[in-house]
């Protein structure tokens, strides 16, 4: 469906990643006039929604996430039946750590605190129940029986498609290049100009250059993610009907890393291990940039990891592949209305975290841009907790 210049939208949302996605499908479902903007040709691997598959989990040390997650798992089941195809593997989610297990203990509490299931498991008893691991007898860990795996690039499939069914426009391939506030608000692309009353702005990466012209810079940083798939040299030990997703926090008491994974379901023999962090970077449309040889050590991390840890996988990675986080100073993303402009919402800097809880965070976004009570308690998201977002005038 096309959109005509002289249109006027109820909501423009800026981004077609998963955050945007669901708060266009949302807003449509509700029958909201929604005009959804995505800079790439759809699909593509630019920004950090895109790929096989992702962890989708209750636990976190934070209750204030672990709060969103069951009505999260609920909208993902909702929008998993419309579609009609899975979208959400529940192998299971272990998250392991050193003492003095402080995330852990937190994990804990908080996934029994929304009323799921979370086993305490010694080193042993995990070494036992899955003999692709091998802990030290001083790891712990934590067992989310409910948890597992989404399937990325189907779910942001089925959010875009249930968009359009909804009545919403999506137009791919049309970079956002000004946006100019005010009680109707003018949207300028490289091949269009529209009009909306509201306007969410979910740009991933390229965040700070749509609020730019907006008067206001989010203390985002860019990190180049190496992702790799490492060869299971056992392949009945990490079987994916069988082997769960699983966190390392601190692994071999590495306090700056965490280390996630999951065996493949799409490429059986190939198991999923990456550092969660990455190596700077200034420009989301260089990645690669002069930066690239500083990846290694973030490989050579987890391939010591898997030396210790993973019995029945090699050490080598076999495929290695880059994606970009967007990450503010404290790990938690922005949910907002721009500080002058009410009508005009921001939600960033949720790379590592925001896929899962993509459903609720469209919710909380599409409440805040029409003005309505918001469900959840934003206030640890809030722009303010900056000492003050960074004006470009």
């Amino acid at each position: 469906m096309m959109a005509m210049t002289g249109d006027l939208f109820d909501v423009c949302v800026v981004g077609a990643g998963v955050e945007g996605s669901s708060a266009a499908r949302y807003l449509a479902s509700w029958g909201k006039n929604t005009l959804l903007l995505e800079q790439f040709p759809l699909p593509h691997c630019r920004g950090s929604s895109h790929g096989q598959s992702r962890l989708v989990r209750y636990g976190y040390s934070q209750s204030f996430l672990t709060a969103v997650m069951p009505e999260a798992f609920e909208m993902w089941s909702d929008i998993e039946k419309r579609a009609g195809r899975t979208l959400i593997r529940r192998c299971g989610l272990l998250t392991i750590e050193e003492p003095p297990y402080d995330d852990l203990s937190r994990v804990i509490t908080n996934v029994r605190g929304v009323g799921q299931e979370c086993l305490q498991l010694t080193g042993d008893e995990i070494n036992k129940r899955f003999p692709g691991l091998s802990l030290s007898s001083s790891e712990c860990g934590a067992f989310e029986p409910r948890s597992g795996l989404i399937q990325a690039d189907l779910a942001l499939t089925a959010l875009r498609e249930q968009f359009v069914e909804f009545g919403g426009t999506l137009h791919d391939a049309e970079k956002v290049l000004d946006i100019q506030p005010g009680s109707i608000i003018s949207i300028k692309t490289n091949k269009n100009s529209y009009r909306a009353k509201r306007v969410i702005i979910t740009a991933g990466p390229w965040t700070n250059n749509v609020l730019r012209p907006l008067g206001i810079q989010i203390p985002l940083t860019l990190q180049r993610i190496t992702v790799c798939y490492w060869p299971v040299l056992s392949p009945h030990l990490y079987s994916p009907d069988k082997f769960p997703g699983f966190i390392f926090s601190s692994p071999l008491g590495n306090k700056n890393m965490h280390v996630y994974g999951f065996p493949m379901f799409e490429y059986p023999g190939l198991i999923k291990i990456c550092p969660h962090a990455g190596v700077s970077i200034e420009d989301a449309d260089n990645r690669e940039g002069p930066s690239r040889g500083f990846d290694q050590n973030y490989i050579d991390s987890v391939a010591e990891l898997i030396k210790a840890r993973f019995p029945g996988v090699k050490p080598e990675p076999s495929i290695t592949e880059s994606c970009i986080y967007s990450v503010t100073p404290d790990h938690l993303f922005v949910m907002d209305r721009h500080p002058e402009y009410k009508n005009i919402v921001i939600g960033a800097g949720f790379s590592g975290h925001g896929f899962k809880m993509a459903p609720v965070v469209g919710r909380i976004l599409t409440q805040m841009v029409l003005g309505e009570k918001v469900s959840y308690d934003v206030i640890p998201f809030r722009l303010s907790r900056f000492t003050s977002p960074k004006s470009s005038l």
